[in-house]
């Protein structure tokens, strides 16, 4: 019960990772006559479209409740530090109106944009590795939902 959820529903969600190669299994260690399990992460948390679609709305409702937690308390976390009072931060809302057609158009440009930025930090880890160049820990969201009314 360390996640505050009961074993079966954990399990099936790990299964999940592991079905969409998030997670691989490391080892495995006795405990109280059962088989306890640890794994690691093997991949950056990101679904596609396709892959999205498939998990159970439940799952996807959790996903982004964790997601949208974790960006609030980095915010907030940049904000107490200053950082978003630098000149090069970016913030931006946007509220629009958009019918289902450009509703997806606007995603797979957000899609497109994300993979750049992906390219963007390897080329800056590269630099890093290669030549020592200053890194520091930034976050790129990208955020784009159907508004309540």
């Amino acid at each position: 019960m360390e996640l505050g959820a009961p074993l079966g529903v954990v399990s099936y969600h790990v299964r999940m990772l592991r079905d969409y190669d998030c997670v691989e299994l490391v080892r495995t260690e006795p405990r109280r006559g059962a088989l306890q399990h640890f794994y690691r992460a093997t991949a950056r948390p990101n679904l596609d479209d396709d892959q999205w679609r498939t998990l159970p709305s439940g799952l996807r409702g959790e996903l982004a409740g964790e997601t949208l937690t974790d960006l609030v308390t980095d915010l907030g976390g940049a904000a107490d530090a200053g950082h978003l009072q630098d000149p090069d931060v970016v913030l931006n809302r946007t509220p629009l109106e958009l019918d289902e057609k450009a509703f997806k158009k606007l995603n797979k440009l957000l899609a497109k944009t994300q993979e750049q930025a992906l390219a963007i930090a390897e080329e800056s880890a590269a630099r890093h590795n290669e030549s020592g160049t200053e890194v520091f820990p930034t976050e790129f969201a990208v955020l784009h939902f159907k508004r309540a009314v």
